[in-house]
């Protein structure tokens, strides 16, 4: 009789015990949830480089895709060729300017030489007029000059503009990945046509991956941002993972859109966010998890 009173004493510290723990935690279901970002081409043209794989991890600026740019290519080279001809044509005017500027020295120099001796009545009046008209033909020469070297100044800005722009859209040829994560799926293959807009691959943030759960509404005035919980997963019940409250839900869910009762005021959830501190690559995007949060 004794031994049998012993079991039962024992039975009811078990389940005093248990019953103890239980109400020091709230313990709820939730599931895996991120941030998940749709890569979209923004130019048209065929696919020729495609390293997407679905499940796989990629890097952030890691190249997703890459679209054919030969006409773009082709059009900077043929830029790259017009700048080097300019480039020949600057030095030919300036070699051009330079002997100008010494023609018009010399000839400012003979025409004020030849204006004395006129004076003086040394030289004809031929003779001047024909050192003024060739002053006046280097002056004109040189002004054409320096107006072509000015042509060439604004050919070259134009041709660097247009460069800038047609690399800012070879630019929009290489599609990179926006952030660190994981391929979730591709919608496009290499050797496809794409075009503006049309979606290649979604991309799960790895680091915005959070735990979503509900909690009843007695129970989410317990709560705090910023507290610490528990996750535990199904097959790796050894192992506690951490996450720390980053949400709460404005509105309760499953509630009446006016007023409500008592009685159904108790049935009400409240959608809490759990932010996942580390290993993360244990968790897979709509997983089923347990929380266990301490009151």
């Amino acid at each position: 009789m004794r031994k049998k009173y012993m079991i039962l004493f024992c039975a009811l510290v078990l389940v005093s015990s248990c019953t103890k723990e239980q109400a020091d935690y709230i313990k709820v279901a939730g599931i895996v949830d991120g941030d998940i970002f749709t890569v979209k081409a923004a130019v048209a043209g065929k696919i020729e480089v495609m390293n997407i794989k679905e499940g796989l991890p990629v890097k952030k600026d890691d190249i997703l895709i890459e679209v054919n740019s030969e006409k773009l290519l082709n059009q900077l080279e043929g830029l790259s060729i017009r700048k080097k001809e300019i480039n020949v044509n600057r030095k030919k005017i300036n070699n051009k300017i330079k002997l100008l500027k010494s023609n018009l020295k010399y000839w400012k120099q003979q025409v004020e030489r030849f204006q004395r001796l006129r004076e003086k009545e040394s030289i004809s009046g031929d003779k001047l007029e024909k050192a003024e008209l060739q002053l006046e033909e280097v002056e004109t020469s040189l002004f054409d000059a320096q107006q072509s070297l000015s042509s060439l100044s604004i050919q070259s800005e134009n041709i660097s503009n247009q460069e800038q722009h047609l690399k800012l859209l070879l630019e929009d040829h290489v599609i990179t990945s926006p952030v660190s994560g994981v391929v979730l799926e591709k919608f496009l293959s290499e050797g496809e046509i794409v075009f503006p807009g049309a979606a290649v691959a979604d991309i799960l943030d790895i680091e915005s991956l959070y735990v979503e759960a509900f909690i009843e509404g007695e129970e989410i005035s317990q709560l705090e941002l910023g507290q610490e919980i528990s996750i535990l997963l199904d097959g790796l019940e050894e192992k506690v993972f951490s996450g720390r409250i980053s949400y709460f839900g404005r509105k309760a869910e499953f509630s009446p859109k006016y007023i409500i009762s008592e009685k159904e005021r108790k049935s009400l959830l409240y959608q809490v966010k759990i932010r996942i501190d580390k290993d993360r690559e244990f968790f897979k995007i709509g997983m089923p998890v347990t929380v266990q949060i301490r009151k």
